[in-house]
């Protein structure tokens, strides 16, 4: 898998949840409540109004009535009074009609007017009363019908609450006559009606003006009270839980912001948790060597942490071999697979289906080294034992050739003497260098010192003796310190020369070369003229047991370049190899350069 990195990944934190509402209203619900309360006043005034309006009419009426029935029957006794006096003389009707007529004249106005008929229903006093005639009347014959049978008539449905009413007149015990009322209800009543009407409209007006005021007020406080409740709920929604909500109150907006408040509470105590447990998870996720993906069902990814950066493709979706996978795992609930070929790379793949999220949830395991490892190990022990079987058995054999007499035969004895000689000095030396090559592995990367190159290189040079026919040819920039350890340094440069030696044939160079590397590095090479490595054998020269084939086998066990890489990794250094096969071969260790120290170490 290439080491690509993918664009930045939106998480599900940083896609905000909620968009609040900055827009600001001029009036809102404060508006809408002043209108209500101010609708509330209108038309509670105006069923008052009519109430009132209604019950005012009708009392005036009633009282109208009332007024005429008392009047009627106080002229009634007036008229009685003057016809007893007038009966008490003898008198002629002019005078019966005088006396009757300023008996009715005190009475007589715009709202009440009285005619008074004698018991023959003739009309005594004069037939019109302030420009009314009594045949205008309503209902004025049947009136007196009644009044002359005795009875009294009342008729007060007439419009206008205008009142008939019709009355006998007794005098001396016997009915001497009626009257005929036609009454009109008064104007001061109608005066006073009108001004309480305009009362009543003035009253209306101001309680609905004080309606709207007061209904304003309260809506502003309650709108108050709410807006302060919308923006503390806008500064939960955006994520401010620092500042507490203050509710003031005892009522249900009171309660309503308390509410909030123990919400806001809660919300920063489940988000201090949330955060930790985010910040633990994510430093998992990022010191995972596995990759994590979150793939969702439209196919782009939700999550990736680091080690699944080679795993995304620019666009925000999964690798194509990965795709298949994701399918799978939203069918069956979940797949895995512990050696799946991706490019030049073997992984384990572990899928499963998030049904909640939507999505898919991908590990990804790069289990390359691992299966190289273990594959270098079989070959390790494959090889060990194969370098081993043979000096051990050559041994046997020359153990069982002297058993069987030739230790008698002095020439044989020292010929398979020799042999086991050579045989145990071979043993030795593959002991020693798995032993070496077992105590890099066990030390890791260890402390280093400030070593003086030169003073290395020197030592490493008079060690080894160059063959005959063969060159050596040292180069050295000045003042050359390295971090690294002088013991394990001289060993890789004698390790190097040796090798360097053993496959250039004479006449040859070997060049030993220190200087000063890119990036802040000493590098040192050991370069050869000998026949060089084949470009399909570069790769695997620092490998355990591995010596090459055709021209490039020799004596040896192939474990000298992966001791020396190992001793190199231990310093924090490393060691890279180039050569072109006929040319001769370059190997150069890159070490940290550092400052020089007064008393370095060689």
């Amino acid at each position: 898998m290439a080491n690509l990195r993918p664009p930045d990944l939106p998480s599900t934190a940083e896609r905000p949840a909620i968009s609040t509402l900055t827009h600001r209203r001029a009036f809102g619900v404060r508006l809408w409540l002043a209108l209500m309360f101010a609708a509330i006043g209108i038309l509670s005034g105006t069923s008052v109004y009519l109430f009132v309006s209604e019950s005012s009419d009708q009392a005036a009426s009633d009282r109208a009535l009332e007024l005429t029935e008392l009047r009627t029957a106080e002229l009634q006794g007036d008229v009685e009074g003057a016809l007893r006096q007038i009966t008490a003389i003898n008198p002629d009707e002019d005078q019966i009609g005088g006396r009757v007529g300023r008996a009715l004249a005190p009475v007589r106005s715009e709202s009440f007017r009285a005619w008074y008929f004698d018991i023959g229903r003739g009309l005594v006093t004069s037939p019109e009363v302030l420009t009314v005639n009594y045949r205008a009347v309503p209902g004025y014959q049947q009136a007196i019908r009644d009044a002359q049978r005795g009875e009294t008539y009342l008729n007060s449905d007439l419009p206008n609450d205008r009142v008939v009413t019709a009355t006998p007149v007794f005098a001396n015990g016997t009915q001497s006559g009626s009257l005929l009322i036609f009454a009109e209800r008064p104007q001061e009543v109608d005066s006073a009606l009108e001004a309480l009407k305009r009362e009543r409209l003035t009253a209306l007006t101001v309680a609905v003006i004080v309606a709207a005021i007061i209904g304003f007020l309260v809506a502003s406080l309650i709108t108050t009270r709410v807006k302060r409740l919308a923006a503390a709920a806008g500064r939960i929604a955006e994520g401010d839980l620092e500042e507490p909500m203050r509710a003031s109150g005892r009522d249900e907006i009171g309660d309503l912001g308390r509410a909030l408040d123990s919400m806001r509470i809660a919300l920063a105590e489940s988000f201090d948790a949330l955060s930790s447990e985010r910040d633990r998870l994510s430093a998992i996720f990022v010191s995972l060597e596995d990759a994590v993906i979150v793939v969702g069902s439209n196919g782009d990814v939700r999550f990736a942490n680091p080690a699944a950066s080679p795993l995304v493709q620019a666009d925000g979706t999964p690798i194509e071999p990965l795709k298949p996978w994701v399918r799978r795992a939203t069918h069956r609930g979940t797949v895995e697979h512990d050696h799946v070929t991706i490019g030049d790379r073997v992984v384990a793949i572990g899928a499963r289906n998030l049904p909640a999220e939507g999505a898919a949830l991908i590990v990804v395991r790069d289990r390359t080294e691992e299966l190289r490892r273990d594959q270098a190990e079989r070959e390790f022990v494959s090889n060990a034992a194969h370098e081993l079987r043979n000096p051990i058995a050559g041994m046997s054999g020359a153990i069982e050739v002297l058993r069987s007499g030739a230790k008698d035969d002095p020439e044989a004895r020292d010929h398979f003497l020799d042999r086991l000689a050579s045989d145990i000095d071979r043993t030795a030396r593959l002991t020693k260098a798995l032993l070496t090559l077992a105590r890099m592995e066990a030390i890791g990367e260890g402390e280093a010192d400030v070593v003086n190159v030169e003073m290395a290189v020197n030592e490493s040079v008079a060690v080894v003796e160059a063959p005959e026919g063969i060159e050596l040819v040292v180069e050295m920039a000045a003042e050359l310190t390295a971090q690294a350890d002088p013991v394990l340094l001289r060993q890789v440069l004698i390790g190097l020369l040796t090798n360097a030696f053993k496959h250039t044939a004479p006449p040859g160079t070997v060049t030993l070369r220190a200087r000063h590397g890119a990036d802040g590095e000493v590098e040192i090479e050991v370069q050869d003229t000998g026949m060089g490595i084949p470009a399909e054998e570069r790769d695997r020269v620092f490998e355990r047991f591995y010596r090459g084939s055709g021209s490039l086998e020799r004596e040896g066990f192939g474990l000298g370049l992966a001791i020396a890489k190992r001793m190199i990794d231990v310093m924090g250094g490393r060691i890279t190899v180039s050569s072109e096969e006929g040319l001769g071969s370059t190997f150069t260790i890159s070490l940290r350069q550092v400052a020089p120290s007064p008393a370095p170490v060689a």
